[in-house]
């Protein structure tokens, strides 16, 4: 299969001229101001005097393309020789109903928000989306050709206020915190959006037509003098903590204290390119990781990255082809790299070409195991590294390149190479990406070689979607800086769907249907098995954000040497009820596999997941969440396992910069409940103070002197404490 890739991967590059024809409005021309506005959400500036420079219809996008936005807004433009200004009114005929909160920073998705999608360098391939909600509260989103990455929080400053006809949002984006083009006449792409919580429609300015990409639908805003300074920030940190565990009912351990003193660099060596160095990063976001359903898991799950140095790279190494319904999430999946000692990168973009570099020194592999056994390769580092090379072909089209290798005591593992995105002749996209790697076993000395093929096509419009991706791996295929699913495999996969838009005048409330089909065909190389997936379903949209959806599917799966044969369905629900409270429930149940190595079994499964999250009033916000899964044997009807996980999050947030916050989860099948306190100050990404104490408590009892956590007589105990300090401060010069 993997000869036919060659020939269609040279074929696609004939469609790189292609691009959208989509037509686009005259050049946005911000104006140039003296008087920097006052975030203030009043429109009093004299930056704002000369008028919007947006005043026209905004078009939906989602969940429907196509339809006139309801509501009216303007945006203003503004500029001087430090940053750029944004400024949005958002009229609104029933401003009682506007949705708002005071907010964590990317917490404000449920709200009404607007904001932009801002092409600073120009070049459709990356961008930084900025959102606002009426209460000035932030979310932002790092975009390239590939997807979206929420992780990456920027510097840049913003207000928000109700007013009597709608909101008005004010914004500033310092250009010492992003990259962009500078010189005469500066031509910058910018798309605007807008999200009406009640109705649950975002349209944009301009329209984002279905297949057409952001990028390519973008505005385009012209400056006459625009300089980028080179910037340097230097990003010292202090943490400290102690654990305490106990030793028996009545004894703790003393405290197992540490102290890190981390330090990160960051040049501007051009506008658009900078150099950056860490020593011993860490966790600036303080989230835990939240419990899941890890029981009779067929594959690893996935973890996103919190480190700041490390999040902005998942988007720079995204692969076209990867992420979504394929075997690979992330090609470099900077999680593997767990405790690094130190990080170097260099990433950036000039004229067409995109590039990233990476190095990371882990010292977890090297690290002491503790009791009698001893590490062969104690206080030995591992070393990744990874670069990457993107090549503009014209729109959102490109052709890249990526490295990866990895060491470590005489190990090594090292693959490169290429991919390919295309959007062409309007409702069209394909995507391609070829991987070869090279292994060595440092106990065994084998070295292997494997290849890996993905091609994806999709033809997009506003009733109907089509899509087929293919891929195949060699058995011997290894990539250690990845997160993928599984190798020695080929596997064709289809979905298509087609939407319904019901009569808006006779039921306003009724959205979307959408009907869709969904197959895959999955040969196993190594064992000559194969894999059958047949699903079919209808999904619903309805206004408050409303939501139905319900499927069936029928699946041939092999595993262990045999073939089951399942049947499954699943449902799920949601609704902003009003501006307090949203509900979500989805569930499943039917027929599944108990994945044991030796005695694998077929068994009826069902899963179950309830949230509620509740806002009474604007700083206050609780969330409610159950999942429930359980198993039992077909022919016995014997309970396998049932699991349940609870998990409670309160929130009261002071004001946009201040908040405290109590965790709690609990998983009955783990017999765990852990609970985090946390007071964090944010005064911008990167200057922060966050104090925080944490607490294990497992079931288990005391028997012969050590702990028995399978005692039928046990209960819950206390078994672990923390209690940590951090602080950071961002200095810029």
């Amino acid at each position: 299969m993997k000869k036919l890739f060659w020939p269609f991967f040279v074929f696609s590059l004939t469609l790189a001229a292609q691009t959208s024809g989509a037509n686009q409005p005259q050049p946005l021309q911000p104006v140039r101001t003296d008087k920097a506005p006052v975030l203030d959400g009043v429109l009093d500036d004299a930056a704002w005097q000369a008028g919007p420079q947006v005043d026209g219809n905004w078009v939906t996008y989602d969940p429907l393309f196509g339809k006139t936005l309801p509501q009216k807004t303007k945006v203003y433009l503004a500029y001087d020789g430090d940053n750029l200004y944004f400024a949005f009114y958002c009229y609104d005929n029933e401003a009682g109903k506007i949705k708002t909160s005071i907010t964590r920073r990317d917490n404000l998705w449920n709200d009404d928000w607007v904001g932009l999608s801002l092409d600073a360098v120009g070049n459709k391939q990356s961008g930084y989306d900025l959102f606002v909600n009426p209460s000035g509260m932030q979310g932002d989103i790092y975009r390239t050709a590939n997807g979206q990455d929420q992780t990456t929080d920027w510097v840049w400053y913003s207000a928000g206020k109700v007013v009597n006809d709608g909101y008005i949002v004010e914004v500033r984006v310092p250009l010492k915190n992003i990259r962009s083009a500078s010189g005469n006449q500066v031509a910058m792409g910018v798309l605007f959006w807008r999200r009406i919580s009640r109705l649950g429609l975002s349209g944009a300015w301009p329209q984002l037509p279905p297949g057409e990409g952001v990028f390519n639908s973008a505005a385009r805003m012209i400056f006459a003098r625009l300089n980028n300074p080179l910037k340097l920030e230097a990003l010292p940190s202090f943490t400290t903590g102690s654990i305490w565990d106990r030793e028996s009912p009545q004894h703790w351990t003393a405290p197992d204290r540490s102290t890190e003193i981390g330090l990160g660099l960051k040049y501007g060596i051009t506008s658009s390119i900078s150099a950056e160095m860490t020593l011993n990063p860490d966790f600036s976001q303080v989230e835990s990781d939240a419990f899941q359903v890890a029981v009779n898991q067929r594959y690893p799950t996935f973890y996103s990255e919190k480190r700041p140095f490390f999040m902005e790279l998942g988007n720079i190494f995204g692969i076209a082809g990867y992420g979504g319904a394929s075997n690979v999430t992330a090609a470099v999946h900077t999680r593997n790299m767990v405790a690094p000692q130190w990080g170097l990168k260099l990433s950036g973009e000039s004229g067409r070409t995109a590039f990233g570099f990476l190095g990371s020194a882990d010292q977890w592999p090297g690290r002491a195991w503790g009791g009698d056994v001893e590490n062969p390769n104690l206080d030995k580092n591992a070393y990744f590294f990874a670069g990457r090379g993107k090549y503009n072909l014209g729109g959102e089209n490109y052709l890249g390149a990526i490295y990866s290798g990895h060491a470590f005591a005489g190990a090594g593992n090292h693959v490169i190479g290429t991919d390919l995105s295309l959007l062409f002749m309007t409702n069209h996209s394909l995507k391609f990406n070829y991987l070869y790697s090279f292994s060595a076993d440092a106990n065994t000395a084998d070295k292997t070689q494997g290849q890996a093929v993905t091609a994806l096509y999709n033809y997009t419009t506003r009733p109907f979607n089509f899509g087929v991706r293919f891929e195949e791996y060699d058995d011997d295929f290894q990539m250690d800086s990845a997160f993928y699913q599984r190798t020695g495999f080929y596997k064709f996969r289809m979905y298509t769907n087609y939407n319904l838009f019901p009569n808006a005048a006779k039921l306003p409330w009724f959205q979307l249907a959408s009907p869709y089909l969904l197959a895959f065909y999955l040969h196993d190389t190594t064992s000559g098995m194969d894999d059958k997936y047949l699903e079919t379903g209808w999904n619903f949209n309805f206004s408050r954000q409303g939501y139905f959806s319900f499927s069936y599917s029928l699946t041939s799966e092999s595993w262990a040497g045999r073939t089951f044969a399942q049947k499954y369905f699943s449902a799920s629900s949601g609704i902003q009820l009003n501006k307090w409270l949203n509900v979500h429930v989805c569930g499943g149940f039917g027929d599944s596999i108990y994945y044991d190595e030796l005695d694998p079994f077929l068994g009826k499964s069902w899963q179950l997941h309830a949230q509620a999250t509740l806002q009474p009033v604007e700083k206050l916000n609780f969330l409610a969440e159950w999942v429930h899964s359980g198993f039992k044997h077909a022919d016995s009807g014997e309970k396998v396992y049932d699991v349940n996980i609870v998990r409670s999050r309160l929130t009261y947030q002071f004001n946009k910069y201040l908040f405290v916050r109590t965790l709690v989860q609990y998983d009955s099948y783990r017999h765990k409940v852990m609970s985090d306190l946390l007071a964090s100050f944010t005064l911008i990404p990167g200057t922060v103070i966050h104090l925080g104490y944490g607490s294990l408590n497992e079931k288990q009892g005391w028997l012969d002197n050590q702990w028995q956590k399978e005692s039928i007589a046990g209960r819950y105990y206390q078994t672990r404490q923390s209690l940590f300090f951090k602080v950071s401060y961002l200095l810029q010069f």
